[in-house]
């Protein structure tokens, strides 16, 4: 009986075994090769299913592989012939456009991988094992590891819809996610990192004296230093050495339309971001993920008053040859502007007007003309007391002036339709293009919005 049994069992695993081998062939219809060749066309055609190609916001570690390095923006269109154009425009290329074409391909190592198969002059600088000391690494200069940057050439598609819409890569070799959202038709790449490099230098200028601001519902966090990419972000009042983090960002731009986005996501409040749209209407970086978290810049009111609370800085328009004044003033403020200038030239034909001020004089506002001839540059004075009202918005008055101010003011009688004019009106107070820079300061008179002019921080 034990005899049988065995023999029934032996038969049962042979069915077995044939039925499982059935399966396999039906599992496994294409062999290994192609099932791999299948997976590489399949990533293939997504990558060249945007026929102007991508935005790569590349983040690279340093050579230390901290996770906080600054992150690169990097152009590149992908050709079915298995050739790519790789363009950027940053501190690897001495901040030129630079642009170079080389092989791609995907190729199969535990999933999809994008290689970039040889040699590209921009990509590959992310990669090459140059001497650190030549890539600005301020922290060691005298570095000669040979290990450049530390950045990849090989990339995983962790994620690549159908629709192409965009793609996310990780590196093969330091695990840093990288996005990549399509370039418009018709965008020409060298504009485009132009414009984007424009806006981000326009909007978080380099050595400037402020911060801005990340709004999280009711809470608020300073955002200081974001003019490298490279922000710390901390409580408002905390202390910033202690509890700031970094969270490195890029922007790019889709349309009309600026993005912020964070390399990875954070938390403010509860409330978890990472990638935040510009709004021209409000003049902030509102997030995609949660309207409730913001980013603004300074209180422009507060940083008009401060600085033009001390001697050492003024607010000015500045007058140059190839300054175009109706971008600093209304054609109020330029008619009596021309005037002023004119009745000087009659006064003598070598003066000109150098500048156009408010400073402070050791606690005393004064309206301040800076003018120049045959003779070391002079200027006058006209005495102004300054109210600061509920709204915001500062009222001037004059106040006077001495005797040398009076007779440049008797021969130059439009200087007094100038006090008038400033003195006419409560004024607003915004940042010339934006508030996320306040260099340039624009007071719009609240009962005209005609009648406005702006003056730089000297």
């Amino acid at each position: 009986m034990k005899k049988i049994f065995s023999i029934f069992a032996v038969a049962l695993a042979a069915f077995t075994l044939a039925s499982c081998a059935g399966d396999e062939d039906d599992l496994f219809s294409q062999s290994a090769a192609e099932r791999l060749n299948a997976a590489s066309d399949l990533y293939s055609s997504r990558l060249t299913a945007q026929p102007n190609g991508w935005a790569m916001q590349l983040y690279p570690t340093t050579k230390d592989e901290t996770p906080y390095g600054n992150g690169y923006l990097v152009l590149m269109r992908f050709h079915s012939n298995h050739q790519v154009d790789v363009a950027m425009n940053n501190a690897l290329t001495d901040n030129k456009y630079l642009t170079d074409s080389s092989a791609w391909d995907v190729i199969t190592d535990d999933g999809p991988v994008l290689s970039f198969d040889t040699y590209n002059a921009a990509l590959h600088k992310f990669s090459n094992p140059d001497d650190v000391a030549q890539t600005g690494d301020a922290d060691n200069p005298n570095d000669e590891t040979g290990t450049g940057i530390g950045g990849d050439f090989e990339f995983i598609i962790v994620d690549a819809p159908e629709d192409a819409s965009y793609m996310m890569l990780k590196g093969k070799k330091r695990g840093t996610y990288n996005l990549l959202t399509p370039v418009e038709e018709g965008v020409d790449y060298e504009s485009y990192l132009t414009d984007v490099k424009g806006f981000m230098s326009k909007m978080f200028p380099a050595n400037y004296p402020t911060y801005n601001l990340l709004h999280a519902a009711d809470s608020l966090y300073r955002f200081d230093g974001a003019d490298d990419g490279l922000p710390s972000i901390y409580l408002d009042g905390a202390d910033a050495i202690t509890t700031g983090k970094f969270n490195p960002f890029l922007i790019t731009k889709r349309g009309q339309d600026y993005y912020l986005r964070f390399r990875d996501k954070a938390t403010y409040n509860g409330l978890t971001v990472q990638e935040f749209r510009y709004s021209r209407d409000s003049d902030e970086f509102v997030s995609v993920d949660n309207k409730d978290v913001y980013i603004s810049g300074n209180d422009a009111i507060s940083f008009f008053n401060s600085y033009l609370g001390t001697s050492a800085h003024r607010w000015a328009v500045t007058v140059s040859a190839n300054e175009d004044l109706s971008t600093l003033m209304s054609d109020s403020y330029l008619t009596i502007f021309n005037q002023i200038s004119n009745e000087f030239k009659a006064v003598n034909k070598n003066y000109y007007i150098r500048s156009l001020s408010l400073r402070n004089d050791n606690g005393a506002i004064k309206l301040s003309i800076d003018y120049s001839g045959r003779v070391p540059a002079r200027y006058v004075d006209y005495n102004l007391t300054k109210t600061e009202n509920s709204d915001g918005s500062v009222k001037f008055e004059y106040t006077g002036c001495d005797d040398a101010a009076q007779k440049i003011l008797n021969r130059v009688p439009s200087i007094q339709q100038m006090i008038d004019l400033l003195c006419s009106s409560d004024y607003s107070i915004k940042g010339g293009d934006t508030n996320f820079n306040l260099t340039n300061i624009r007071l719009t008179s609240k009962s005209d919005a005609n009648n406005w002019i702006i003056f730089g921080m000297k």
